[in-house]
């Protein structure tokens, strides 16, 4: 074990870039990559790229005291694999940059990559590069993942019409409680009980093989994945849409588990379902016609698939149909970065 400084910053890039090596030898449209000034790669005929990028704060986005450093990575990895799921994007190559405090185990972010790197692995893609620099303070992880999708193909917010289904994947509210639970509870969340919901929040899987299945429907109108929040980032397809959406409560599967991590909070379900959440869930606008077709292809990728309501021509007015008939309004925010709260 050495740490950055001992090392110093060419030794740990040349560790980092042999495992990077490694990955990107056994794809075939990497021309050229780790170890050069820039990456060289090859898209695949009447295909569109598809780039996202996402960083990890520490004590913002990850707590070291509830997640090894690949598990870190790993759940980074997921964070950008969903956003190219709600595109309906095949993911192929990644840049991980690095803000690291000299005094780091350069053991940690060898293994940091190594979980992000297993976890593009599962859908085919590699690390071809990027960057370290020293920081002071908290240390973060920035990823750049890009993707493909058939020409003109890609998912997007904006496509939403009234009268079209609203669908969701999963069980959103889940990340959002294990992370609450965590708080609340301390070293009592590590209970058996609550498993359930840290790995939810530790250990989230983004669904590509979902979006795959979905866009071979025709189906999906419009999508977004819910990693800020339910009612927050339908609140961001709708506006993008221009409509509103009515979500019913009887419609929402039930869970148990999410109920009494209510009840343990003592806040209301409907704010851990629908408020500031960790899911990587796909919330979708479906035309009516292929709601069979989507739950089947959501039953051969064993994911829950749930629709919970319609989109209205009412623009950015959400509403939420309680179990006694009364339309309220859908409650809950989406994550904000710069809320102090």
């Amino acid at each position: 074990m050495a740490s950055l400084r001992e090392l110093g910053e060419f030794e740990v890039l040349r560790r980092l870039q042999r495992a990077r090596r490694a990955d990107a030898a056994a794809e075939p449209d990497v021309v050229v990559g780790a170890g050069d000034d820039a990456a060289v790669l090859r898209p695949g005929a009447g295909a569109d790229i598809v780039v996202t990028t996402d960083a990890f704060v520490e004590g913002r986005h990850f707590l070291p005291a509830w997640s090894a450093p690949a598990a870190t990575g790993a759940r980074l990895a997921h964070a950008n694999l969903s956003d190219l799921a709600a595109m309906a994007a095949t993911p192929r190559w990644a840049l991980l940059s690095i803000g690291a405090r000299p005094d780091t185990d350069a053991d940690e972010l060898v293994a940091l990559q190594s979980g992000l790197a297993a976890a593009l692995a599962t859908e085919g893609a590699a690390v071809v590069g990027g960057n370290l620099a020293a920081v002071e303070g908290a240390q973060w992880y920035s990823l750049t993942l890009v993707g493909e999708t058939p020409r003109g193909r890609a998912w997007t917010r904006y496509g939403a019409r009234p009268g079209d289904l609203l669908a969701v994947s999963g069980r959103p509210g889940r990340a959002g409680a294990g992370l609450a639970l965590a708080r609340a509870l301390g070293e009592g969340a590590r209970a058996p009980e609550w498993q359930p919901l840290l790995e939810a929040w530790l250990a989230p899987h983004a669904h590509v093989a979902l979006a795959r299945a979905l866009r071979g429907t025709g189906a999906v109108t419009a999508a977004i994945d819910i990693s800020d929040g339910f009612a927050g980032d339908l609140a961001h397809l709708c506006e993008a849409s221009g409509t509103g959406a009515e979500v019913e409560e009887a419609a929402w599967p039930d869970d148990p588990l999410l109920v009494r991590a209510a009840e343990r909070l003592g806040v209301p379900l409907a704010t851990l379902r629908c408020g500031p959440s960790d899911d990587y869930e796909l919330l979708l606008a479906v035309e009516p016609g292929g709601r069979a077709d989507c739950e089947a292809a959501a039953r051969a990728a064993g994911v829950p698939l749930a629709f919970v309501g319609r989109f209205t021509g009412a623009p950015g007015v959400l509403g939420l149909a309680g179990r006694d008939g009364i339309m309220r309004p859908l409650p809950g925010a989406g994550f904000d970065h710069f809320d102090a709260r």
